[in-house]
């Protein structure tokens, strides 16, 4: 009778099951008002032969590995092995920000490094003639702003902006081009 325990318990134990742990996933975050968000997941530990059962915000369910049109806010999954190894995980969908000027193709900005913490190079595609930089917040409110710059490229510093994502707004002669950039 020894023996019979032992062997179960060497089963159990390489048999072992599926935890919160062995689940990965990346996250595209929404637009603020729409439904754009996606969640890729992969399992690294249990036995395949998963099933897998997502809930949501506003009744949304699933049961596939990844999912996509999905609006802002948590998402729940339950991952079940082949042996009934169960893991769960929250993952959060959150929302970004929706610019009204669109960043313009007709001249192109370049910001390096993205993201940084100091000194920042700005690179337009066009020379700038007595334009205005501005680096605007997520809430729109302007946090450094030059005028009257000129040329291709432009150097300015960061360091004492709080860490978080900008836009980085050039205006030459009522052509606006815009990028983001993200301060660490």
């Amino acid at each position: 009778m020894n023996k019979k325990i032992t062997l179960s318990l060497i089963l159990f134990l390489f048999v072992g099951g599926a935890f919160a742990s062995d689940l990965n996933y990346s996250v595209i975050n929404t637009t603020t008002g729409m439904s754009t968000g996606s969640i890729d997941l992969s399992v690294t530990g249990g036995v395949p032969g998963f099933t897998f059962s997502w809930t949501g915000p506003s009744g949304f369910t699933a049961t596939t590995e990844d999912i996509s049109g999905l609006e802002y806010g948590n998402y729940t999954v339950t991952v079940t092995d082949q042996y009934c190894g169960i893991a769960v995980i929250t993952i959060l969908v959150d929302n970004d920000i929706a610019s009204t000027i669109a960043e313009n193709s007709l001249n192109p900005i370049s910001v390096f490094p993205n993201p940084a913490n100091g000194n920042v190079n700005l690179v337009s595609g066009k020379p700038l003639t007595d334009a205005t930089f501005k680096m605007v917040n997520l809430a729109g409110q302007i946090v450094l702003e030059k005028k009257e710059i000129a040329g291709n490229t432009f150097v300015f510093d960061v360091s004492e902006q709080a860490a978080g994502i900008y836009f980085i707004e050039i205006n030459n002669s009522g052509n606006i081009s815009r990028t983001r950039f993200v301060k660490n």
